[in-house]
């Protein structure tokens, strides 16, 4: 049984060591949205007395118009109603900050009865020493619950797309929804190395934990967590993956500049946005992919179909409605994309819809899919360029981003919420004549030279600092000219990773050896070289400091258009100069954790004003914490210069 070792505090199964918790605070407040509130899921939860580890997949909020808690995340008494579930006496789970590996040992089972405060939230029935600190519930999250005896309920929540976060060379606390109960082995085989069947534990309802006896009929649970350990990095999600743009962001949002196309020739032609879902079968099983519509948060009006290319030519063909099958079979060890177009059936309104679908990958995982999209985000094919005249965006463009919301780090689940005081950030954005945005770190005004007064310099930018001496300052100050710099020290540009910039550290070799025998030999590729850094202790000596002067972006600036960065682009590497958990002369914080961070601005229907552009952004940061930092704003641009071509080095090259 489990023993108590802590005083007033109940001993949760299997707690491990403390964590230090880092916190720090952001004034930011509230925000305004032009979609609808996402559809809701139920899932239905049957406890057996005693202990029970379950995995909750929908996060449950009070609804918008609550009197004191419009919006927020739901109290363990409100999410599993606790006053009419008397049965329940504890429910526990790892800190969000502490993230989800507990287990630093080889054997979890060594961890019985030991119990840590500052790892675990919990919320006790019975609390004479007011040791209750969990709070809110959160999904996508473990919960250790026990009761006195058996009880069923549900829980209703929003959902939203999830792949599991693993902590490399640790257990994990994680479950999974599946479609029917596949074995541990079936499950987890297509992982290799990573996800060894026999280092897998489940809860027992004495409060122990047992390893999974792969050679039985045990089967996995939907809903249930389970300890399982990662040799080394993993994004492991099951024997198929699935991926899209803004996975990220837990939805899959169609609008954008770059997709609309014409489906279809004859009179039922119509003009769709695309968006692609990417499966990659690990297994070595064809599996048949299928998407099903489970609720709507309006009358029905957002439809999904499968859009399939001409072959020999470039035009798409409408497929069938999407709830069920995709029409696509995903080869054994290949991949596959099921290309989605966004019926957007209402006249009315300017706001959105939101379906959710229940995306099944037929081998054995399924996952929550919701689906947004709005009348104003439709770019059609001749809206993709800027107009002429008053409509041309080209140029570089300086925006104030006001943020009002953040997530908070104070409550469990981390919501986004209001705060006291807003925080503004600047941005610095440039289009080119043909659309293409750029995200820049610091840029200079300057212009071409001229020995000829009669002759007018030309303005250039220039974001590449060595190509400052070759062009002369737009100002005259103390009789010299000088030019205009602008810098967004918030949005530093990502490290270079390509073969010439790393080359030193390509061809790095043991000291003395005869012939060279090489430090890294797995570095091929960029990839390669990421993964490489996140698994280093300390600065490799050859890591070149060359970073990107300009980032591209997906999207294009203007009235109802929306900009983004593209997914994993905007990265600090554990060693990046501006990475804020690294200290150069600390030799115990020499590295810090990689962080990705992804933004979006998308710019109101009505621009009014010339050289104004007005709208609303969402950034999300993953690194900063153990949870996904949401922030949310206004953004205000206006273009300082009209010069449609970036200067030397905006492409990362010597001219």
């Amino acid at each position: 049984m489990i023993n108590a070792n802590q005083q007033h505090a109940q001993a949760i199964p299997g707690s491990g060591w403390s964590l230090l918790i880092l916190t720090f605070v952001l004034m930011v407040a509230g925000v305004s949205h032009g979609m609808a509130a996402a559809p809701t899921a139920t899932q239905e939860i049957s406890l057996e007395a005693g202990w029970n580890a379950v995995w909750l997949e929908v996060e449950p909020t009070h609804p918008d118009d609550h009197e004191t808690k419009p919006s927020l995340a739901m109290s363990p008494e409100d999410a599993f109603d606790t006053v009419t579930n008397t049965a329940i006496e504890v429910i526990a789970s790892p800190k969000e900050l502490a993230g989800l590996a507990e287990f630093f040992g080889d054997d979890p089972t060594s961890e019985k009865g030991t119990f840590n405060q500052a790892a675990w939230q919990q919320w006790l029935r019975v609390d004479p020493g007011g040791v209750t600190d969990l709070v809110s519930i959160s999904g996508n999250r473990a919960y250790l619950i026990k009761t006195s005896a058996s009880v069923s309920f549900s829980v209703t929540g929003s959902a939203r797309f999830f792949r599991p976060t693993w902590v490399p060379d640790r257990y994990n606390l994680v479950g999974f929804g599946l479609d029917g109960s596949p074995s541990f082995t079936d499950f987890f085989s297509a992982s290799g190395a990573k996800h060894p069947v026999d280092r897998i534990f489940t809860l027992s309802p004495d409060g122990s934990w047992a390893k999974v006896d792969t050679m039985s009929d045990v089967t996995m649970e939907s809903g249930r967590a389970y300890w399982i350990f990662s040799s080394g990095p993993s994004d492991y999600m099951g024997p198929v993956a699935v991926d899209f743009d803004g996975a990220t962001t837990g939805k899959l949002g169609f609008g954008g500049p770059t997709d609309a196309v014409t489906v279809g020739s004859d009179a039922a032609a119509a003009v769709l946005d695309l968006e692609e879902l990417v499966f990659t079968n690990l297994s070595n099983v064809a599996t048949e992919p299928q998407l099903k519509f489970k609720s709507s948060d309006g009358p029905g009006d957002l439809a999904l179909r499968v859009v399939k290319p001409v072959p020999g030519s470039f035009e798409y063909v409408s497929g069938n409605s999407v709830d069920g099958d995709l029409e696509k079979t995903v080869g054994p060890e290949a991949s596959t994309i099921v290309t989605l177009g966004a019926q957007r059936n209402w006249d009315f309104g300017a706001v959105g819809r939101t379906n959710l679908y229940r995306l099944k990958t037929g081998a054995g995982s399924e996952f929550w899919l919701p689906v947004t999209a709005s009348k104003t985000d439709l770019q059609f094919p001749s809206d993709l360029l800027p107009e002429s005249g008053t409509g041309n965006v080209a140029g570089l463009w300086v925006g104030e981003i006001v943020f009002n919301s953040v997530s908070s780090i104070a409550e469990n689940g981390a919501p986004v919420v209001p705060a006291a005081a807003p925080s503004s950030m600047r941005v610095l954005l440039h289009s080119d004549e043909g659309g293409t945005v750029s995200l820049l770190s610091q840029v200079t005004i300057m212009q071409t030279k001229s020995a000829d007064s009669e002759v007018a310099p030309s303005p250039v930018l220039v974001v590449d600092p060595r190509q400052i001496p070759f062009f002369e300052g737009v100002k005259e100050r103390n009789g010299k000219r000088v030019g205009l710099r602008l810098e967004a020290v918030a949005y530093d540009m990502p490290r270079k990773l390509d073969a010439v910039s790393q080359e030193l550290l390509l061809n790095a070799t043991e000291a003395g050896s005869d012939p060279p025998i090489p430090l890294y030999p797995d570095l091929l590729n960029e990839a390669g070289l990421s993964d490489f850094l996140q698994k280093q202790n300390s600065r490799p000596p050859t890591l070149n400091e060359a970073y990107h002067f300009a980032l591209p972006m997906a999207g294009t600036l203007g009235a109802g258009k929306t900009v983004r960065t593209t997914p994993a682009s905007l990265t600090l590497d554990p060693f990046h100069r501006s990475n804020p958990f690294r200290h150069v002369y600390h030799k115990k914080h020499n590295r810090g954790p990689q962080i990705n961070r992804t933004f979006e601005c998308t710019f109101d229907p009505g621009q009014p004003v010339a050289d104004l552009l007005r709208g609303t952004f969402t950034e999300t940061i993953l690194g900063v914490t153990s949870a996904r930092l949401t922030l949310r704003g206004k953004i205000t641009l206006r273009r300082v210069s009209t010069v449609a071509h970036l200067g030397p080095g905006s492409t990362d090259t010597e001219d």
